[in-house]
């Protein structure tokens, strides 16, 4: 059997007995108000001190026995209905002074339990209040009709027209309680993710994943300005991609930037947002601001066509939620400098060996969860040695060096860039197919040929995939190594993409053999 929640069994709780203390306000108002018009009645007594024990008999019973209090309740709502109808015939009938006590009780019902529970009270008390006084016409019981038969019909339409209202505004209210709740807990459990979203990238996955799966967005995205360079993270209700680009027009974004304040928009007329999020509709641009510096801006996309509107309390859900992005994001970024001190190579300026690894680990794991693509390239100083040799072992650190800045300067801020040892270097590239992982690998050997000067440097470069050479991460870096062997043992200053299947070796393929003349 399920157990209802402790703080729910509490709330319950305190609004049955604010009903309660109701139910006694309306016993006392049935012996006193007669007696303040003058028009005190002895039979109401008996009717009053029914009407407490009842109400105390109520109250004893649901204490010891809670999983009834349902049907104690809509037993009491009767028997509320009930007493009030014949208080009311006892005292004038339409023209008595405890019709209040109607509209009492409707309200106090529909508030606290429910509004249709109220509008059931109202309408037996209207029901009972008819009968009353088409008895009294026919002079079937003693109470003497105080009221036409139109003035009957008229007030008990309006005891039911009330009770009609407060149903509706109850039910909008709890509608947007509700509404109010839920965004809280989506904040709380937002919140929740982030403080397990150590690494900036992290960071921004969380936040687009909770625009789409929990505020309802379409597609999401959130940008971080570094330098002159946007970096960020795009879901688009599939795939959630790493991205990084150029500055473009983007008027929204900085309308947005120097505003501080959320924008909506039919379409996304920015040239950086429309890269984003193609063709987007019904959008909300707003900022990153993180404790009074703006850092970069979110952009959720709720679709629908012209008319479609975006609910106000999920604007301000998604604001709030770019909010604790926003901090989350500046935490983050400290503890990667933390860390980037603490895992550079000293010589090179890349990670080293345990980034790297970590690093290999994390991504894999992403790659597997998301089904996205991840290629290793891993590079190898063609006859190193004999550098160290001719030139000497300072020209042979200041050549690893040019590299490293090589390396780095051909590789996205998102890529992991390392010295793995010696003369070797490993470039991991995240969401990074087989065909754009050889072209990236290329565009390394070329550039460090082209722009090292202490001494002619050639590379080989051994680049892997998953899924398509590997499923895991021992296999990706064995797939890769594989390749650099056979890039040294085709000839050396070229790429080789490994050929090999997920679930073992293949023949292998050299995608580029051109030598450059300088490193012959």
């Amino acid at each position: 059997m399920t157990r209802a929640h402790p703080h729910a069994l509490a709330v319950v709780g305190d609004r049955l007995l604010v009903l309660q203390l109701v139910r006694l306000v309306g016993a006392v108002a049935i012996l006193v108000v007669p007696l303040l018009v003058g028009d005190a009645r002895v039979e109401l007594v008996p009717l009053a001190l029914a009407y407490m024990l009842v109400t105390g008999a109520v109250e004893l019973l649901r204490r010891r026995a809670p999983e009834r209090t349902a049907t104690l309740l809509s037993g009491a709502v009767l028997v509320d209905g009930t007493v009030v109808a014949l208080a009311i015939a006892m005292t004038g009938g339409y023209v008595s002074p405890l019709r209040f006590l109607v509209f009492l009780d409707v309200m106090a019902v529909t508030v606290l339990i429910s509004y249709r529970t109220g509008i059931k009270l109202a309408i037996w008390c209207a029901l009972l209040l008819l009968l009353a006084h088409a008895a009294a016409e026919a002079d079937l019981v003693q109470f003497k009709a105080a009221a036409s038969d139109r003035v009957a019909l008229v007030t008990a339409a309006t005891f039911l027209l009330f009770a009609f209202a407060a149903a509706i505004f109850s039910s909008v209210n709890e509608r947007a309680l509700r509404h109010s709740r839920a965004q809280l807990e989506m904040l709380v459990q937002l919140g929740t993710d982030l403080e397990r979203a150590y690494r900036f990238d992290e960071v921004m996955e969380t936040f687009v994943h909770h625009a789409c799966s929990r505020l309802g967005f379409a597609r999401a995205a959130v940008l971080v300005r570094r330098g002159d360079r946007w970096h960020g993270v795009v879901d688009d209700g599939e795939t959630v991609t790493l991205m990084e680009t150029s500055d473009g027009a983007a008027p929204l974004v900085w309308e947005a930037w120097e505003r501080g304040t959320p924008i909506l928009v039919r379409a996304l007329d920015d040239d950086l947002l429309d890269s984003v999020l193609p063709a987007a509709r019904n959008a909300i641009v707003a900022p990153v601001i993180a404790e009074d510096e703006t850092i970069g801006v979110a952009v959720g996309e709720w679709g629908g066509d012209d008319n479609a509107s975006m609910p106000a309390l999920t604007v301000q859900a998604f604001a709030q939620s770019a909010m604790h992005t926003a901090l989350a994001l500046r935490n983050a970024a400290l503890l990667d400098e933390v860390e980037r001190l603490a895992t550079r190579d000293g010589l090179t300026g890349l990670a080293n060996r345990r980034l790297f690894e970590e690093s290999l680990e994390r991504e894999t794991a992403r790659s597997q969860r998301l089904g996205a693509p991840l290629s290793l390239l891993i590079l190898d100083v063609d006859h190193f040695k004999q550098i160290n040799d001719m030139y000497g072992h300072p020209a042979g650190d200041a050549v690893l060096r040019e590299i490293g800045a090589a390396v780095a300067g051909s590789t996205k801020a998102f890529d992991v860039a390392a010295r793995y040892g010696g003369d070797e270097f490993v470039v991991l590239l995240p969401g990074c197919n087989a065909v754009d992982a050889s072209s990236v690998a290329n565009r390394v050997r070329v550039e460090i040929a082209h722009h090292v000067s202490d001494a002619p440097v050639t590379v080989s470069v051994g680049v892997a995939t998953m899924p398509d050479n590997a499923l895991d991460s021992e296999r990706l870096v064995a797939a890769a190594d594989g390749a650099l062997y056979e890039a040294k043992r085709g000839g050396r200053d070229r790429v080789h993409a490994s050929a090999r299947t997920a679930e073992g070796p293949s023949v292998e393929r050299v995608q580029w053999r051109a030598p450059l003349a300088r490193g012959a």
